[in-house]
């Protein structure tokens, strides 16, 4: 495996508590979480096409490609806009690092059950008793961290 891919998710992934610090100070100024999450996707959509353009990775697909998409793939931004919503409300009650952790733990679980049962074309993984315990031990560990 080459070494960019686990150092790009982990710098992307560092990003999202300082997104939702910032989406939650966007929100105590504006009073708007709708308006927040509005601003973060622009600039989102601003950002994302500034790097197409100047890579020339910004494209149409060729003929017939959209009709290979599976159905239950296009709603992916509605399920990105939506925790993208969270964290203008929630971040800032529950701080960076429980809002994180419950996010992190949310995310591990049903990625454990999509794994489960191959589901959305993924490779299936049994949900072994260790996995089943891993998870537990975060969702523990997140008790932990959100103690005050």
């Amino acid at each position: 495996m080459s070494w960019w891919p686990p150092v790009f998710v982990l710098f992307a992934a560092s990003l999202l508590p300082i997104q939702a610090a910032c989406n939650g100070a966007l929100n105590r100024a504006l009073g708007r979480p709708l308006l927040v999450v509005l601003i973060s996707l622009t600039g989102s959509a601003l950002f994302i096409t500034a790097i197409g353009l100047a890579t020339g990775r910004l494209g149409l697909p060729g003929e017939g490609r959209a009709a290979e998409v599976p159905w239950w793939a296009w709603p992916a931004g509605v399920m990105g806009a939506i925790y993208l919503s969270s964290q203008p409300i929630v971040a800032p009650r529950l701080g960076a690092a429980t809002y994180m952790g419950l996010s992190v733990v949310a995310q591990i679980g049903m990625a454990l059950a999509l794994d489960h049962f191959g589901a959305l074309h993924l490779p299936q993984h049994d949900a072994s008793p260790l996995r089943i315990a891993g998870v537990l031990l975060m969702g523990a560990g997140v008790v932990l961290v959100a103690r005050n």
